[in-house]
């Protein structure tokens, strides 16, 4: 038989064991919890989803207006001069004096060194000497000649009556008029009166060799004269152009030695700048300079601002380059502070005006050929063409640009957005100078 137990005994059991107490009272806690968010849920009501709203992102603008402007663009060069002359000479003589110092700047014409003059000077006396000596020579041989042919004549003459005398002598030998030991005499000398004028013709025919070698021996005397004189002017080493020194490897009591350089010149008029092109500007550039359009550079040298222009390309390739070097030239003047040959400059060049740029900031561009245009408060791509640098009235930078669907008066966006995309909502509120 199942007995019921009372709600007193339950409640005198649980007074009689405190662990029971707390976990029963624990039990209905939590009964009584879920009953309550239960009847929350029931009687709240239903959530209505919230329509997000466009963010309209708030930008800078300005106005397209394009014209006719130079675009610009920098590189970097060396400083180089395209006439440097290495000063040698070809004689072996001691250094007497050396008259400049490297960095000087010296005219066309200036001694820049001598070498003693004494051994020259012996030589030029020598030749001179030797020359006298052939020209004398020459005239001896004129005299002989003169000579022989105003006896020429006379040999003649005596070849003519020895024949004669032959002769007459013969036709009286047939004749038995004289006997055979006087003709063999007559023989004899008509023998030797024909040697005698054989011998005069020889010599006669052989004097035009005669003076032809003696005019050489004394044309060979005047050249060695001339060089000696010549070798003398050298003794004075001259600068060959205006310009500044750029070594000097020469002292006083050395000796020169054939083919060394003792002073290292280069010329005012040919100092120029190499510079790369960037392969960007090349292909106009080149097609500028065919055109004879001037183009130009600025660079600071030697403290100054200085205009370079662009006279050629380098012919080849350098070593370690991946494009043709560009040669500027340098109006160098004396008295102002030459280049430096070898220094690297910084250049900024300038080509000729084209029509219909527009400037904008570098805030403008997106990956180098894309700018928008700001229409009905929203984005629109434009796809343009980079042409090169510019600088405003007021200093301030700018990148040229070109495209047929940049007009005048488009409103262009001058505000770097991170995520900027056609069709993005955006709010002007503030313009750009151009």
């Amino acid at each position: 038989m199942t007995s019921t137990r009372t709600l007193s005994e339950i409640v005198s059991s649980l007074r009689r064991r405190p662990r029971l107490r707390r976990a029963a009272v624990g039990i209905g806690f939590l009964a009584v919890s879920a009953l309550a968010s239960v009847s929350i849920f029931a009687t709240a009501p239903n959530a209505v989803p919230e329509t997000p709203r466009e963010r309209a992102w708030p930008v800078s603008v300005m106005i397209a207006e394009p014209a006719m402007l130079s675009p610009k663009f920098s590189s970097y060069g060396r400083v180089e001069s395209s006439r440097q002359s290495r000063i040698r000479t070809n004689l072996i003589a001691e250094i007497a004096q050396v008259h400049v110092r490297e960095g000087e700047w010296v005219a066309a014409g200036d001694v820049l060194v001598e070498l003693r003059r004494d051994g020259l000077e012996l030589t030029e006396r020598r030749r001179a000497a030797e020359l006298d000596q052939e020209r004398a020579n020459l005239n001896s041989i004129s005299m002989a000649l003169n000579l022989i042919e105003k006896s020429s004549e006379h040999f003649v003459a005596m070849h003519r009556i020895s024949q004669t005398k032959l002769e007459r002598h013969e036709g009286l030998f047939e004749r038995r008029m004289i006997s055979r030991s006087l003709l063999d005499d007559v023989v004899q000398q008509t023998s030797a009166a024909s040697i005698e004028y054989q011998r005069h013709l020889r010599e006669l025919a052989d004097f035009p060799n005669q003076l032809s070698a003696q005019r050489a021996r004394v044309a060979k005397a005047e050249a060695l004269l001339d060089q000696a004189r010549l070798d003398l002017d050298h003794a004075t080493i001259r600068a060959p152009f205006s310009g500044p020194v750029i070594s000097v490897d020469a002292s006083p009591g050395d000796y020169s030695a054939s083919g060394a350089v003792l002073v290292e010149v280069a010329d005012a008029s040919g100092f120029e700048v190499r510079a790369p092109i960037p392969d960007t500007y090349r292909a106009r550039v080149r097609r500028y300079l065919r055109a004879g359009q001037p183009i130009t550079a600025a660079a600071m040298i030697g403290g100054v601002q200085t205009a370079l222009l662009l006279t050629r390309f380098a012919g080849n390739v350098r070593a370690g380059h991946s494009g043709s070097d560009a040669f500027f030239e340098i109006n160098a003047a004396a008295g102002s502070a030459p280049p430096e040959v070898g220094r690297v400059v910084n250049l900024t060049i300038t080509l000729p005006p084209e029509a219909n740029l527009v400037a904008l900031p570098v805030q403008s561009i997106y990956e180098n050929d894309r700018i928008y245009q700001v229409h009905n408060s929203r984005l629109k791509a434009l796809t343009v063409e980079r042409l090169g640098d510019h600088q405003t009235q007021a200093g301030e930078y700018r990148i040229l640009v070109r495209s047929s669907e940049l007009e005048a008066g488009l409103s262009i966006l001058t505000t770097q957005l991170p995520k900027a995309i056609s069709g993005l909502l955006v709010r002007p509120i503030g313009a750009v100078d151009g």
